[in-house]
């Protein structure tokens, strides 16, 4: 086959989205297949909206066999003013920066007329409209397949805050254009069928884990590096207000004000909102807060090894990889009750929900955790049996790949026989 794979930022820019487009592409190319990629110049997101942003400067390389393509990301002339111009249409712009709905990449829409011929489109994700169009003009334009991967960002149940900006009307067209949408979890699953969207053309993936990958986390060497002692609660993502970041402090400073001793590691970008928020805080919450930018992966294995639980409590994510990453550590998980999280984290089964913005709820579940060490220990154990028996990435490319074949006309291998991915004995 050949494969054409759309994405907003691709390898070494990390995210859910991005690990799934270079798992699935890596994997095709290992197989045979000819893979290209279409993505952005961006390593940090801020760069679709700011300037002085880490980007990568390689328009073409070809990586574990995949061919990259990257375009440059171009802005609107007094980017920063002209976003807050266009905040004031209505229903036009979000308040947000970091919802910021597109990147506006030139060079890659001019490749619907000059592209080689391929034989299926794959691209992802939502509020990133410009991506999802390219890959819906080329497919058009060849009369090839078109897949999306949405990952429909659906926020706390009452509100449109954030569902707003991935539902939009031109958006849902794009979606209801495509042959196949893969979905995240039956919540995303749902939404796309109350919408009208066929049974027939919704696939349920979800994501996945390499577990040799994984392993060789050391908590010690983590404590050495960056000096931390005591109890870890750990976040690993983008740093925002709409990922529970700031929520997450204010729970925090709840239980340290109660004497806790633990100290809250938070890995993961920068987005200006939280900077402003971190800078504002009092030094004694700022002197228990470990605020880590992009961290190795090493260091992140370290994190997870360490730490007593991962907190993640966002109402932005339309899965969360990270959870599985943490169960794979035996950790259990406190996530909000939004978006996709309550699609993979079962309440007190493998983890703990609370509502978006209940900073006293939340307070109360990092509590209980720390303190019921037994019952922390089963839900760990539980979220790492369900991550290596059903979230590995060896299952879900050979899905992926049995829907291209299926799309292309192509022989379609039967159905392999799942197994636990590696296990299920804990780690150490």
């Amino acid at each position: 086959m050949r494969c054409l794979h759309i994405i907003q930022r691709y390898w070494p820019a990390r995210g859910g989205s991005e690990k799934f487009i270079v798992e699935i592409s890596e994997r095709l190319a290992a197989d045979g297949h000819q893979v290209t990629v279409f993505t952005t110049d961006a390593i940090d997101i801020q760069h679709f909206w700011l300037g002085g942003k880490e980007r990568i400067d390689r328009p073409t390389e070809t990586r574990n066999g995949v061919e990259v393509h990257r375009f440059n990301v171009r802005r609107l002339p007094k980017h920063a003013r002209a976003l807050k111009v266009l905040e004031k249409v209505p229903g036009l712009m979000p308040k947000s920066v970091f919802s910021f709905p597109s990147p506006l990449v030139p060079g890659m829409l001019r490749q619907i007329r000059a592209v080689e011929e391929f034989d299926i489109v794959h691209a992802t994700a939502l509020p990133y409209d410009s991506i999802l169009y390219t890959g819906y003009s080329i497919a058009r334009r060849q009369g090839i397949p078109l897949v999306l991967s949405p990952f429909f960002h659906l926020g706390e149940s009452g509100s449109d805050e954030v569902s707003r900006f991935y539902t939009r009307p031109h958006q849902m067209r794009l979606v209801q254009s495509a042959d196949r949408v893969l979905v995240q979890t039956d919540i995303e699953r749902d939404f796309l069928l109350e919408s009208g969207f066929p049974t027939d053309r919704t696939l349920l993936l979800g994501m996945g884990i390499n577990p040799d990958e994984l392993a060789g986390g050391r908590g010690d060497r983590f404590r050495e590096k960056y000096g931390v002692l005591g109890p870890i609660i750990c976040y690993i993502g983008p740093k925002t207000y709409d990922k529970g970041t700031f929520d997450l402090v204010r729970a925090m400073e709840i239980l340290w004000r109660g004497g806790d001793p633990s100290s809250l590691v938070l890995a993961g970008s920068d987005i200006e909102d939280f900077q402003r928020f971190h800078r504002e805080l009092p030094e004694k919450i700022r002197s228990k807060c470990l605020t880590l930018d992009f961290i190795p992966e090493e260091d992140k294995l370290d994190l997870l090894d360490a730490c007593e639980l991962l907190v993640l409590p966002s109402r932005s994510d339309s899965f969360g990889i990270v959870f599985l990453e943490a169960w794979f550590y035996g950790k259990p998980v406190v996530g909000a009750r939004a978006g996709g999280i309550p699609g993979l984290v079962r309440d007190g089964v493998d983890g703990l929900l609370v509502p978006f913005g209940d900073r006293k709820e939340l307070a109360l579940s990092i509590r209980k955790l720390l303190f019921d060490r037994e019952y922390a220990r089963e839900l760990g154990l539980a979220g790492r049996k369900r991550a290596l028996s059903e979230f590995t990435w060896d299952e879900k490319y050979e899905t992926v790949k049995r829907l291209y074949l299926e799309l292309t006309g192509g022989a379609v291998p039967d159905a392999p026989v799942t197994g636990n991915g590696g296990g299920e004995t804990p780690p150490a």
